[in-house]
């Protein structure tokens, strides 16, 4: 089984996750039972740029889907955090305090942002994309110049 979906793009190659579910707003969620671990996709932390700092909320704080759950500071440009379900933090990656280019080197992997405890998770994958629908939104992205 193929474990990404790739389009490319002048000089990058954006990786898409096969396993994962994705928002409109370029995060993804690897939703399982109650508990979701979420991050930005290849698309975002390439045509963003270098991470250089990760404001997160803290552990235990309630999220709702759609809602900005902090700020991520890059060489080109800083832009919000939105989280792709809802329910409360349970866990940050700590690990990107001090290395927030864990983001650019593995987006999918070492480079999550949040561990999150879902409220009503079945809610939630209704309104997100699987891999195939969230590589036509990131086509049109990239057509358009986003």
């Amino acid at each position: 089984m193929v474990d990404f979906l790739e389009t490319t793009f002048e000089k990058f190659i954006f990786r898409v996750k096969m396993d994962l579910l994705y928002s409109s707003e370029d995060f993804w969620a690897d939703l399982r039972d109650h508990m979701s671990t979420i991050g930005l996709t290849d698309f975002l932390q390439k045509s963003k740029g270098d991470v250089a700092f990760v404001e997160t909320v803290k552990s235990g704080t309630p999220v709702h889907r759609d809602q900005e759950i902090g700020m991520i500071e890059t060489i080109k440009s800083t832009f919000a955090i939105i989280s792709p379900v809802t329910g409360k933090v349970v866990e940050v990656n700590a690990d990107l305090e001090t290395s927030p280019y864990l983001i650019n080197n593995d987006p999918y992997g070492a480079g999550w942002i949040y561990k999150i405890e879902v409220t009503d998770p079945e809610n939630d994958k209704v309104k997100l994309l699987h891999a195939e629908s969230y590589m036509e939104v990131m086509k049109e992205k990239i057509a358009k110049g986003a």
